[in-house]
C-alpha cells in the first residue's frame, strides 16, 4: 500500500540555513542530511510526495537530490524560492508542477490561502516557517515547523478531523 507524503522548505543549499534553523540544523550539510534521512526513513518506491515549495537553491544539488530520493511520484508547488528555474527545468525531474492544487480534502500550495477559498477543504501549505495560521483549516507542513517531528507528513496525520490535534502536538514538541 502506498502512502501520499507532504513536505514543504526544504531549502536544500541554502546557504545560511543554520541561522534559521537552528538548533534543529546547523549548517547547509545537516539540513540535506537530515532531509534525506527522514525520506529514506519514511518514504517508499511505491509513495507520493508533494513538496509544496522551496525544494532547493542549487541545481546541481537538486538534480543529485532527485536522482537519490525515492518515490513513484514527485510533485512540486512552486514557492517563492523555486523561480531560479522555468517550469519546463522542474519539469524534467517533477511529474507535475502547480502553483496550487486540489487533492482529495486539501488545498495543496507554498503559502496559505485566504480562507474564503478554502470552501470546506484543510489547507496543506508551507511558506511561514515556524508560524502557524490559528485556524484548525490550516496544517503548516513546514520542515522548520516540525522540530523533533519527521520532515515528512502522511496524508493521514493531516485529515480534517486530526488537524487542529496534530498542529498542537507539533507547536509543543
Amino acid at each position: 500500500m502506498s502512502n501520499v507524503w507532504f513536505c514543504s522548505d526544504l531549502h536544500l543549499g541554502h546557504k545560511n540555513i543554520g541561522k534559521f534553523r537552528a538548533p534543529l540544523v546547523n549548517s547547509t550539510s545537516e539540513n540535506t542530511e537530515r532531509i534525506f534521512s527522514d525520506w529514506k526513513k519514511y518514504v517508499t518506491k511505491r509513495d507520493v510526495v508533494y513538496i509544496l515549495g522551496d525544494f532547493c537553491f542549487d541545481r546541481d544539488l537538486w538534480e543529485t537530490v532527485l536522482d537519490e530520493l525515492t518515490a513513484d511520484k514527485i510533485y512540486l508547488i512552486r514557492g517563492n524560492h523555486d523561480d531560479k528555474f522555468t517550469t519546463n527545468e522542474l519539469l524534467e525531474f517533477f511529474n507535475e508542477v502547480y502553483g496550487l492544487v486540489r487533492y482529495k480534502e486539501f488545498w495543496l500550495s507554498h503559502a496559505p490561502i485566504h480562507s474564503h477559498e478554502l470552501r470546506g477543504r484543510v489547507n496543506v501549505h508551507g511558506h511561514v516557517h515556524y508560524h502557524t495560521v490559528n485556524d484548525p483549516r490550516y496544517f503548516n507542513c513546514s520542515t522548520s515547523k516540525s522540530r523533533e517531528r519527521p520532515s515528512m507528513f502522511k496524508r493521514t496525520d493531516v485529515t480534517p478531523l486530526e488537524a487542529r490535534f496534530f498542529r498542537n502536538l507539533l507547536t509543543t514538541a
